[in-house]
């Protein structure tokens, strides 16, 4: 390898549309770095619906970004992707963070895209709503409802999860779900779940693949996606078909622990999440629609095991040059847990989700977006249900 220093001051420097980018005087080595600014501005009912945690009803969630590539002859890449703003998600840490959200090294095996390996920090491979999470790439501002709303499923305190407990979120003696720290409490899938491990990926004419194996599970919490070590991995892996331009297919399927932490008497490695999915999506000129079916099972110490059925749908048109609408619906259906006499009992309100979006890409550096969800959940106590953001994003 070339010491840095030979290699600064043979590099060509140039201005890009999304970045600068820096080549050696071989082309061999190659820098792009592309800073962006992305602001939104939440007016929301409390509690905030989503996975949004803040108690005003007006929360302004800027967002300072820094995405950088260093590729060596087309075969080695190392990507880091730095992020300053007021918590992962909208209002978990109000005072100001600023995270290395995604940091990867990737080796392409092949003079193609056949066989590549990965290790590092990056968001997962079960789906396909990940692929396309970038405020610049998802035509909305929020993630679909399987990956961004809180269930029942208790991640860092076992006792929650025991049979007595659930009946009583049920029945009303205790708070519902919807009005607790949603830090305490599980999505289905939390985000692009940016575990840290090790992933083999690769893609055909018709065909791609992905394996990957992570210290953390698809339900786990942002802090769990560098703060837990591999003693208790997860593992999760995407199939995925393309018959034509038209059409895609993906089939997914992973396991691994939803707890947090071990408590007395329980490992969480004795207790996983199961999940299955399956993705589609067609595209026919100005029009794109996408979907995805998630059914996924946890495995609890007290009450057995918990299931839920997420899917959305949703469509993207666009209008004219540069402008588009998007619309998307997102559901979850779950099972019943049994109380301490045998009876059936709730343990997830049924939920469900309606999105408007609009976009303008005004410049090719500057992109306005504007999104609305209603969320209603079948709770005993109020949950928020509209939500409305609008922002911008600046990529220098």
């Amino acid at each position: 390898m070339k010491p840095l220093a030979p290699w600064l001051a043979t590099a060509a420097c140039a201005f890009a549309q999304d970045g600068w980018s820096l080549a050696s005087g071989d082309a061999k080595w190659l820098l792009d770095i592309r800073p962006s600014i992305e602001t939104v501005v939440w007016f929301s009912d409390d509690p905030a619906p989503a996975l949004l945690e803040t108690d005003d009803s007006v929360f302004l969630d800027p967002r300072l970004r820094l995405e950088a590539d260093l590729s060596y002859d087309s075969r080695f890449l190392l990507h880091g992707t730095l992020r300053a703003d007021r918590g992962f998600d909208p209002g978990s840490d109000e005072d100001g963070d600023l995270r290395l959200d995604e940091i990867l090294l990737r080796w392409q095996a092949c003079d193609d895209q056949r066989l590549n390996i990965q290790i590092g920090r990056f968001p997962t491979v079960f789906g396909a709503w990940q692929a396309g999470h970038d405020f610049y790439d998802d035509p909305f501002l929020l993630p679909p409802l399987p990956y961004s709303q809180i269930i029942g499923v208790q991640t860092r305190d076992p006792a929650a999860m025991a049979p007595a407990a659930i009946a009583a979120r049920d029945n009303g003696t205790a708070p519902s779900v919807s009005s607790l720290a949603k830090e305490n409490w599980a999505s289905a899938i939390w985000g692009p779940a940016y575990g840290t491990g090790a992933a083999v990926l690769g893609a055909t004419e018709r065909f791609d693949y992905a394996f990957e194996v992570k210290n953390a599970g698809l339900s786990s919490h942002p802090d769990s996606w560098t703060g837990n070590g591999f003693g208790d991995p997860s593992f999760a892996a995407r199939l995925g078909y393309r018959p034509d331009a038209a059409w895609a297919f993906g089939l997914s399927a992973a396991q691994g622990p939803w707890l947090e932490d071990d408590v007395a008497g329980i490992d969480r490695g004795d207790h996983p999440q199961s999940t299955l999915g399956f993705d589609a999506r067609w595209a026919h000129r100005d029009v794109v629609l996408t979907g995805e079916l998630i059914m996924t099972e946890f495995d609890t110490p007290a009450a057995d095991d918990l299931r839920t059925v997420s899917c959305f749908v949703g469509g993207r048109w666009k209008l004219a040059p540069g402008f588009w609408l998007a619309t998307r619906f997102g559901w979850t259906l779950a099972d019943d847990a049994t109380d301490p006499a045998g009876n059936p009992v709730e343990w997830q309100p049924d939920v469900w989700r309606a999105e408007l979006a609009a976009g303008w890409r005004v410049t090719s550096s500057l992109l306005v977006k504007a999104a609305y969800a209603y969320t209603h959940t079948d709770d005993r106590h109020d949950a928020g249900e509209h939500l409305l953001g609008t922002g911008f994003g600046w990529r220098f």
